[in-house]
């Protein structure tokens, strides 16, 4: 069984027109962070192109698989 981790993202929704949180869940997989699900509707959303939050998550993801390789 592998780790959860959970993060919050903060930001501005284009699709729902207001700020929002949303709730990621992570898990390790090959020593690599992996986006397992988010709270919103990102793989149908027609804003996914230019998500500010989801900018947030992949920098976020970046930024702990950085750490993972040192």
């Amino acid at each position: 069984m592998s780790e959860i981790i959970e993060e919050f993202f903060q930001g501005y929704c284009r699709a729902c027109d207001m700020a929002r949180t949303a709730v990621g869940e992570f898990r390790l997989e090959d020593k690599k962070l992996v986006l397992d699900q988010i709270d919103c509707d990102y793989g149908t959303c027609i804003h996914r192109e230019n998500c500010q939050m989801m900018k947030q998550v992949f920098a976020f993801m970046e930024q702990e698989n950085e750490k993972r390789r040192e």
